[in-house]
């Protein structure tokens, strides 16, 4: 079959929904499958026989950006004669999209909750542009199957357009297990080490994350925070220092080797204010890295509280308090305890491959 999958970025090193599309593209390239890939950024080493049409965007602005990477794709997309179009960007029309980034309309409510302020924010071009294609994605005349990756996307779908549910499948991410394999055993010395891993400190929640840091470290646990992910640091360098805890914090920038990560830390701590599915959560996991996560988040369905990890509300003033009062029950856990965490997040990992997501991905597709 001849695949052409849509996506603006497919790289192992810089986010989630990056790692996501390169391991669909390489897993159907091993089902044997055509697989043409329209990327404006593209790492060649994902698989052999992907075939890369490069797409052009237009920087000017972010309006810009969405607006023409969607444009261009779908006139590559015109010239393929694929069987299947699978967009991972917003892009329409799609045999299958995949809602791999917010939902913005949602984002939206969450980041201005005001309906006046909501409304004013909405006369933005970029947020216009984003909404726009969003209720075109969503049109069922556009866009043949729904794919989320947590039943949150599916219930929000459902709240805030008209698309018939029983077009949009509930598919979980996938891990490589070979890729992320855990290190599990007693961890030595009294420092615990949290780590944040994120593309957008802000919605990904670093400044409660620096906060609760503080708290914890107030209340008498040595702690550390490692922060690995591509933004600007410097008003969480500067918060860190109003808060006194700046020589505790270390800022690393993307890496792509974030496996060793996972296995050197203690505690993943992603308090994201909404995200789909990050995929973070389930690489921790499966690194045998219990993770602390939001109910706004997806990846709250495969964390077991108190067994591999724990949960908080999200998009809550307390968010900061919240967090320190988990990373603290951890803290006081014996080394015992937090082992079995360990192998608990492995276990809770294992029943997500990333195989079994593309053989029910094409199954959904090709039904």
């Amino acid at each position: 079959m001849k695949f052409a999958i849509i996506r603006s970025e497919v790289s192992y090193t810089k986010g989630g929904a990056e790692r996501y599309a390169a391991n669909l593209c390489r897993e159907l390239c091993e089902l044997g499958h055509e697989v043409h890939v329209l990327a404006e950024i593209f790492e060649p080493d994902v698989h052999p026989d992907l075939i890369h049409h490069p797409v052009k965007v237009n920087r000017t602005s972010s309006s810009w950006r969405n607006l023409s990477f969607h444009e261009n794709a779908q006139a590559i997309a015109a010239t393929l004669g694929a069987d299947q179009v699978i967009a991972l960007s917003r892009s329409y029309p799609s045999d299958a999209f995949r809602v791999s980034d917010p939902l913005h309309s949602f984002w939206m409510e969450l980041r201005y909750p005001g309906k006046f302020h909501r409304f004013l924010q909405s006369l933005n071009p970029r947020h216009r542009t984003i909404l726009k294609m969003e209720c075109e994605i969503l049109n069922p005349e556009n866009t043949r199957m729904i794919v989320t990756n947590s039943q949150l996307s599916k219930d929000l779908i459902a709240r805030l357009y008209r698309y018939p549910a029983e077009r949009i499948h509930v598919i979980y991410n996938g891990v490589d297990f070979e890729q992320f394999t855990p290190d599990i055993g007693l961890r030595e010395g009294d420092s615990l080490e949290l780590l944040f891993v994120g593309q957008d400190f802000k919605r990904k929640g670093l400044a409660p994350t620096i906060k609760a840091l503080a708290d914890v470290r107030q209340a008498g646990h040595d702690c550390t925070l490692r922060v690995i992910g591509r933004d600007n640091p410097t008003s969480y360098q500067k918060l860190a220092r109003s808060l006194q805890v700046e020589p505790f914090i270390t800022f690393e920038g993307p890496t792509r080797e974030i496996q060793k990560a996972y296995r050197q830390a203690d505690l993943l701590v992603f308090p994201s204010l909404y995200d789909p599915f990050a995929n973070v959560v389930l690489e921790a996991l499966a690194c045998g890295l219990p993770a602390l996560t939001t109910s706004t988040h997806g990846s709250s369905e495969v964390v077991d509280e108190g067994k591999n990890g724990y949960l908080i509300e999200g998009a809550t003033d307390h968010q900061a308090s919240d967090l320190a009062a988990r990373i603290i029950t951890f803290c006081e856990l014996t080394p015992e305890a937090r082992r079995d965490m360990r192998i608990s997040a492995r276990t809770a990992a294992e029943g997500y491959p990333v195989s079994e997501n593309t053989r029910t991905f094409i199954e959904k597709l090709c039904h």
